[in-house]
């Protein structure tokens, strides 16, 4: 598998020259988590082999399953022995378990949750987080705004002694208006953002979105088609990519790919789901 694109062309003495620049990218671990499901020997190692050097790590996502100590230093083992990176960490919750809910016992526990992602992001050598915030429209928002910074509050110290960020991820329509009061309440150092493509098409916020580009540490990149979240490798949807990937030009860290397989819209093998996806990101001439 090829890991270099051609970049744009450079002028040699008046006449154009193209050079090879090095591809750097993350791709998602759950990518297999909803069909293949394989162990995480082979899984890395698929990913290695197709060219990712970086993973973001997205299992357990959506459970509350909290990692021991001598879990995290056997999945870090893993990534290592893999050859991979790890960039940044995906925060867990449920729809009891949440940054907002009213439920004092679950909201105890969701931090907990955090604490505990925010320790395997520092101990695997990530540097974010991320959080959904509480939806935009719905009921009590203000209460469910202070209830999520009560959470922030709580893991301040930890994402400040271990040098780890929180990224607020876009999820729901209208959701920027959200977001701008977390940036405007907290430092980048603690609370950064997470841009998510595949919701921002969705709501069709990307316009919202773009004053935030400084303050980026983590990318969810996906396509769809505008209706819902299919998760899918660049090409599959209306994403306009030309615009997000010129928005994020410079970005310090490799572009992470949020990009899950579905059987239903892909038949063939992993290797060949990870082929198709890997032909798709080096169509975007990322670089």
């Amino acid at each position: 598998m090829l890991n270099y694109i051609f970049a744009s062309s450079i002028l040699n003495e008046g006449k154009p020259y193209h050079i090879l620049i090095a591809l750097r990218l993350s791709i998602t671990t759950d990518i297999f988590n909803y069909s293949f499901r394989p162990e995480f020997e082979r899984k890395f190692r698929l990913l290695k082999e197709t060219g990712f050097d970086y993973i973001h790590w997205c299992d357990n996502w959506n459970d509350d399953k909290l990692y021991s100590r001598d879990e995290m230093l056997r999945l870090y083992g893993f990534i290592e022995n893999a050859g991979l990176k790890c960039l940044d960490v995906h925060g867990t919750a449920t729809k009891r378990i949440a940054i907002d809910t009213f439920d004092d016992e679950a909201h105890r526990k969701y931090i907990k949750l955090l604490e505990n992602r925010i320790e395997f992001c520092h101990l695997v050598g990530g540097d974010a987080v991320v959080v959904h915030p509480p939806r935009y429209h719905t009921s009590e928002l203000e209460r469910r705004f202070s209830r999520s910074l009560e959470v922030i509050e709580a893991v301040k110290g930890l994402c400040q002694d271990l040098g780890v960020y929180l990224a607020v991820e876009n999820c729901h329509r209208d959701d920027h208006l959200l977001l701008e009061r977390y940036f405007t309440l907290y430092e980048p150092e603690l609370v950064s953002f997470c841009y998510d493509s595949g919701h921002a098409n969705i709501h069709d916020n990307l316009d919202d979105l773009l004053q935030y580009r400084d303050i980026v540490t983590v990318t969810h990149l996906h396509d769809n088609k505008g209706k819902k979240d299919a998760h899918q490798p660049p090409g599959f949807g209306t994403v306009n990519w030309e615009r997000v990937i010129e928005w994020l030009d410079g970005l310090k860290k490799p572009l992470n790919f949020e990009v899950t397989h579905n059987p239903l819209l892909f038949l063939g093998s992993m290797k060949g789901f990870l082929k198709r996806t890997w032909e798709s990101i080096e169509s975007l001439k990322v670089i």
